[in-house]
């Protein structure tokens, strides 16, 4: 069934939402230190994260041409399908439906409990009570999601997601105005950027990992083309989405970064970014790291679930998958079917 309301389609700010969404994560509080252990120094750790912006922004561009020129939900396996490719689609699409996405959705789900577990600071008298509440936490936050996704995309999922979006900036530049306020006030660390390129690591393997960890912090760009049908003139809304998605994001990375340089040493980098909470805002508020990180988290489990089911969806009505699947909500043009078959694979 085709979805034609675009009352309930995304507009400009939606969109954009669910490309910040999808793509800041949890990665940038681990990635920088994995790619400083690569390239060791800080001038070429900023140098990767911006090769590794501009490599992303260009991806997202060919995706936003492949999105605007075929108006299909579901991503890599619509245009396989265009073209005729089905037998690589239907096995680029078991791999994704029924491995990738579920195990993606699982992981950030495991995070986000272990993360609300460690800011709450609870303690287990065994491993199976802690077992039983972090699954708990799990289940309670994908069912949420799961019944916010069920209504109109535009009316309900869309402004969620522009709430998680912004509470995720505000998360994001609460280390960047830490990492200001200190370089205006005490100058902490400074000598950073006195030599920036001192005992650099150019060698190819290492600089090739670094880029991976930086490429695997921008990954998320292509999320609007697995849902293209619930985007309202694609034309206008998607290159406005990626322009504005990736430049925000580039900008909050590579601030985050300086910030961190700032206030820490090379070697306090490499060692934890909890670091950088006790350091500027004082030892009690590093507590208050893991609940950025599950903040930060919400808006990526949504964008998860959004660009999962509409891959579902977009299967089944090529008869991938059992065609109740591709079944849409007439009200609300939500793919609940194809909701409720992800919500049930991650479960499993």
């Amino acid at each position: 069934m085709s979805k034609t309301d675009e009352k309930n389609m995304m507009g400009r700010w939606g969109a954009t939402s669910y490309i910040v969404g999808n793509i800041i994560g949890s990665g940038i509080f681990i990635t920088p230190t994995t790619i400083l252990n690569n390239v060791h120094s800080v001038g070429a750790s900023l140098l990767i994260w911006i090769l590794a912006g501009i490599i992303a922004t260009l991806g997202a561009l060919c995706y936003v041409e492949l999105g605007t020129s075929i108006r299909k939900s579901g991503g890599d396996f619509a245009y396989l399908c265009h073209v005729r490719w089905t037998a690589i689609a239907f096995s680029f699409m078991s791999c994704a439906c029924i491995f990738t996405n579920p195990g993606t959705m699982a992981i950030q789900m495991e995070t986000f409990s272990e993360y609300v577990i460690q800011g709450l600071k609870l303690e287990f008298c065994n491993s199976s009570t802690r077992f039983i509440v972090n699954k708990l936490i799990s289940f309670s936050l994908i069912l949420l999601l799961y019944f916010l996704n069920c209504f109109s995309v535009r009316a309900v999922v869309a402004r969620f997601q522009m709430v998680a979006m912004g509470a995720k900036v505000i998360a994001s530049g609460i280390i960047v105005i830490c990492g200001i306020v200190v370089w205006l006030s005490l100058g902490v660390q400074s000598d950073n950027f006195k030599e920036p390129f001192a005992h650099s690591n150019f060698y190819p393997g290492s600089v090739a990992l670094a880029l991976f960890s930086g490429l695997f912090s921008y990954d998320g760009w292509d999320i609007l083309n697995y849902g293209a049908e619930d985007v309202k003139k694609p034309r206008r809304v998607m290159p406005f989405a990626i322009i504005v998605g990736m430049s925000t994001c580039a900008a909050l990375y590579i601030t985050m970064n300086l910030s961190y340089f700032v206030v820490l040493s090379v070697p306090e980098v490499q060692s934890s970014n909890a670091t950088f909470a006790e350091k500027t805002l004082g030892s009690q508020f590093k507590y208050a790291m893991p609940f950025l990180v599950c903040i930060v988290l919400i808006g990526s489990l949504n964008a998860t679930l959004f660009g999962g089911s509409r891959y579902l969806w977009a299967s089944a009505r090529e008869r991938h998958f059992p065609s109740f699947i591709s079944c849409i909500n007439r009200e609300h043009d939500s793919p609940r079917a194809a909701l409720f078959v992800h919500v049930c694979l991650y479960c499993f």
